[in-house]
């Protein structure tokens, strides 16, 4: 679903997949740490074997054994000693083979890991949002809640919610760290903010271009499928040069959830006695 659609995106289970990323990150841990071992026991193995062979060949022979029998021991001895030192490195080279799998494994685990954290946060984030859009049929404080989530959670202090008045017009009923030049009435279809008056949503590094540089965001406020409005983002914070997913996952949520509240708060202040 696109910004500019309408209705809600389910949210995804991630709690499941974070775990068994965790799960898996163990058990490849573990079995790193056992190849680690077994190509320490094989070094410390070879190096007491040639340690021997060369101890038995400067040690003059006895006299039992004969120059061209210890010679010939001694060969059969570097024989098998050469055998075993190619069977070792056979061994080695397929341990250092298993090694790379694991750490290819270990890799793409805590790859998977962090795009399950990335996603559990991601939804966090919304949750809050909403809890906070929905917090309260006050008016006041429900502006105060949209103001909320685009300074803290999108990352802008500059904006303006404009509702759909008398004939097809835009006006601005909430602003924040916006020159007032930038608030005058905007008729339906003009320009970038009057083009979300008919659906239209804009996002920096979209397809779509604005005429104000300035502009990060505008997309339109809905009550259901009926816009009523248009919430338009200037520039962002320095600390954050352009928009995540998660960002645009929550202006979609904004685009939706933030008429809806109005509205209600709109109906409790004409039928339920709140105070404007």
């Amino acid at each position: 679903m696109g910004i500019g659609d309408s209705g809600e995106r389910p949210a995804r289970p991630v709690n499941g997949a974070g775990d068994r990323a965790a799960k898996d990150l163990g058990g490849v841990n573990d079995r790193l740490r056992s190849v680690i071992a077994e190509l320490k026991s094989n070094r410390e193995r070879l190096q007491s074997r040639a340690e021997r062979a060369e101890a038995a060949a400067a040690d003059p022979a006895s006299g039992t054994e004969t120059p061209d029998q210890a010679r010939h021991r001694l060969e059969g001895e570097l024989a098998a000693a050469n055998e075993a030192l190619e069977l070792r490195s056979a061994e080695e080279e397929g341990l250092r083979s298993r090694l790379a799998e694991i750490e290819r494994d270990h890799q793409r685990i805590c790859d998977d890991y962090v795009a399950a954290e990335e996603q559990r946060s991601g939804l966090a984030s919304l949750f809050v949002a909403l809890a906070r859009l929905h917090g309260s049929l006050d008016r006041r404080e429900v502006l105060a809640a949209i103001q909320e989530v685009v300074v803290n959670m999108l990352g802008s202090e500059e904006l303006a919610l404009f509702e759909l008045g008398p004939g097809e017009r835009l006006r601005a009923v909430h602003s924040v760290g916006v020159d007032g030049s930038r608030l005058g009435e905007v008729a339906a279809g003009e320009g970038t903010i009057g083009r979300a008056a008919l659906g239209h949503a804009y996002v920096a590094g979209g397809d779509s271009r604005s005429e104000d540089p300035d502009l990060t965001a505008c997309v339109p406020i809905r009550v259901g499928s009926r816009v009523t409005g248009a919430l338009a983002i200037w520039r962002l914070l320095g600390h954050k040069p352009f928009l995540t997913a998660a960002d645009l996952e929550l202006i979609e949520l904004l685009s939706t959830h933030a008429g809806t509240a109005l509205h209600a708060a709109g109906l409790h202040e004409r039928y339920g006695g709140g105070a404007a």
